[in-house]
């Protein structure tokens, strides 16, 4: 074979080897570009749903925030000689006011409690009768918060319960018979919005003997209370 033939090939060669390296290259630019094409879309499909401030402030793994808001319940007392008294009127029993302070999956609570109930028929304790009760309980808890989701979270704890309970229609507050109590308390809360928090709770107070300080027996014995309450809450 003469030398201008082994040139041709040689040429022949290496226009082929351009050409079937340009058309590699060519195609691995456009697996390249389709699939930058298809990450775009899937970063302009995918929408990132916000979580609540309650989870969001400080870090994810410990959040500060105060809530606040008033309460209608369902009240259950048990008064004087195993006298219980019921009612389920959210709006005309009175009402609840709380003020919570969240860190890192744990509450500090107070809540205040006014109730106004009436007895079906008139009982007496002490010398004196009625069939309706006033009952304000000041309450102090402490609980444990644990998040189930971005909204949905629990809380159960115990407290104080700090009471003054009179039959209603007396004007002196000498009247009052101030008691204290042991409660607990368990519900569950829900965050319609980053702000607007739907909270429920079931507290039952139950008198000890011991924290009375004079020897008369008990008014109130034990409460028990169903409470929806309307919060607001913001992060610090």
């Amino acid at each position: 074979m003469s030398t201008a033939t082994h040139k041709t090939i040689s040429i022949l060669l290496i226009f082929f080897y351009i050409i079937l390296f340009k058309g590699v290259i060519d195609a691995q630019e456009t697996v390249y570009a389709e699939l930058g094409e298809m990450e775009e879309r899937s970063l302009e499909v995918r929408t990132a749903t916000k979580e609540p401030d309650f989870f969001v402030s400080g870090t994810s793994s410990k959040w500060i925030g105060l809530y606040f808001g008033v309460g209608f319940r369902k009240v259950k007392l048990e008064v004087a000689d195993a006298v219980s008294i019921s009612d389920s009127d959210g709006t005309a029993n009175g009402i609840g006011f709380n003020l919570g302070y969240f860190w890192d999956e744990q509450v500090v609570e107070y809540e205040r409690q006014i109730s106004i109930v009436e007895h079906s028929e008139s009982f007496t304790f002490q010398g004196e009768s009625g069939k309706k009760l006033e009952v304000i309980q000041n309450n102090l808890w402490y609980s444990q918060y644990p998040k189930i989701n971005r909204y949905f979270y629990l809380h159960y704890g115990g407290g104080l319960q700090f009471t003054k309970i009179r039959f209603a229609g007396t004007d002196s507050n000498d009247s009052f018979e101030d008691e204290i109590a042991l409660g607990i308390e368990s519900g569950a809360s829900y965050f319609v919005t980053p702000n607007l928090l739907i909270y429920y709770r079931f507290s039952l107070g139950q008198q000890v003997p011991f924290l009375k300080s004079s020897t008369t027996s008990h008014f109130l014995k034990q409460s028990q209370l169903h409470t929806i309450y309307l919060n607001y809450y913001f992060p610090l």
